[in-house]
């Protein structure tokens, strides 16, 4: 299976999981939600390059914020881990 097509299903995995599963449960406390979607950027193979990671990151962000109806509550994080992670 080719690197592409195994990051592919695993977008569409974590986000399905984390809309699904995640955003459906009650929270654990008043304050504290589960969010693991942001492991989905930090597992990127390291050579892709920055650009491409940061929109990347973008297009995940705003996904979950199509779901859940939050406009930039998400992308924006998304977009900075992407952005920070090669640091």
């Amino acid at each position: 299976m080719s690197k592409l097509l195994k990051n592919s299903i695993r977008f569409i995995l974590f986000i399905l999981v984390q809309v699904f599963v995640l955003f459906q449960m009650k929270p654990l406390h008043q304050f504290i939600v589960p969010y693991l979607y942001f492991l989905y950027i930090l597992w990127l193979p390291f050579n892709t390059p920055r650009l491409g990671l940061t929109l990347i990151g973008f297009l995940f962000g705003l996904s979950l914020d199509y779901f859940t109806k939050t406009p930039g509550l998400h992308a924006a994080p998304c977009t900075l881990i992407a952005y920070l992670r090669p640091f």
